[in-house]
């Protein structure tokens, strides 16, 4: 495996995470920041222009993940916390990003490790290698299952 980009100035802290969707990329950071890039090639160049710096986190971003229409993104970090963020539409601009705050969804003491969007509605998370939560986003309603490893 090459790598075939490098951001090295991306986060002032470390980066955690990174999820992508229609040369759209995220990349969230142990300062509690999601940035926003457009990538894009232009022959043998990439190129890559920041877009926005989301933070409503108030811990680290430990995981990200893409709906499946890839028309919102949920955050996850040390607090337990679980942000879903959408894009508003700018009439085709995409210049121009901006996102809001859709919905919170809180009741885990420990950190989100791991974030799946299953489907437009459903998110699953991970807390631990023995929990993890199927969540509404609709309903906002989280169900939280243990499963023993012993």
């Amino acid at each position: 495996m090459a790598c075939i980009d490098s951001v090295g100035s991306a986060h002032f802290d470390a980066m955690n995470v990174v999820a992508s969707s229609g040369g759209i990329v995220y990349t969230g950071s142990a300062n509690g920041k999601i940035k926003v890039w457009r990538a894009s090639a232009s022959g043998d160049r990439r190129k890559r222009s920041l877009k926005t710096t989301l933070s409503k986190l108030d811990s680290s971003v430990n995981a990200l993940a893409l709906t499946p229409d890839g028309a919102g993104l949920a955050s996850g970090g040390g607090s337990g916390v679980i942000l879903v963020w959408e894009r508003r539409d700018n009439g085709g601009d995409d210049e121009e990003m901006n996102f809001f705050v859709a919905c919170c969804l809180k009741g885990h003491k420990g950190a989100v490790l791991r974030l799946v969007c299953v489907s437009d509605g459903l998110v699953t998370r991970a807390f631990s290698p023995a929990e993890f939560a199927l969540c509404s986003l609709y309903t906002q309603a989280l169900n939280i299952d243990n499963f023993s490893t012993a």
